[in-house]
């Protein structure tokens, strides 16, 4: 999360991003005058950055960006990976290979 946001601000950006992010697909947010502070300014902070898109006035639609920053936010090891899972896979590779180098070495010491 951005730093400066308060921890009641980043809790309500979870909440309002969840709740849109298991909704049906079509639902959109709405952010009729009765909005309290709180939520609109989660809204707001949502469509900032590319989570929601604004479709009119006081109505959004949660993106695609909107989708992968929930994950990235829920599950962020295996977004990490997702990403970056050649990079990984050639480090465990190298990381098991050195391994098994180095037992050799040491069976070849007390042989």
């Amino acid at each position: 999360m951005a730093r400066g946001v308060s921890k009641e601000l980043e809790s309500e950006i979870h909440r309002t991003l969840e709740q849109y992010v298991n909704a049906e697909p079509g639902t959109f947010a709405t952010t009729p005058l009765t909005t309290d502070r709180l939520t609109l300014d989660a809204v707001h902070y949502l469509a900032d950055i590319g989570a929601f898109e604004r479709i009119g006035t006081g109505s959004y639609r949660l993106t695609a960006q909107g989708r992968e920053y929930w994950e990235q936010r829920t599950s962020p090891r295996w977004y990490w990976f997702r990403r970056n899972w050649f990079p990984a896979s050639v480090a465990a590779g190298t990381i098991l290979f050195s391994g098994a180098a180095a037992a050799a070495n040491i069976v070849n010491l007390v042989l």
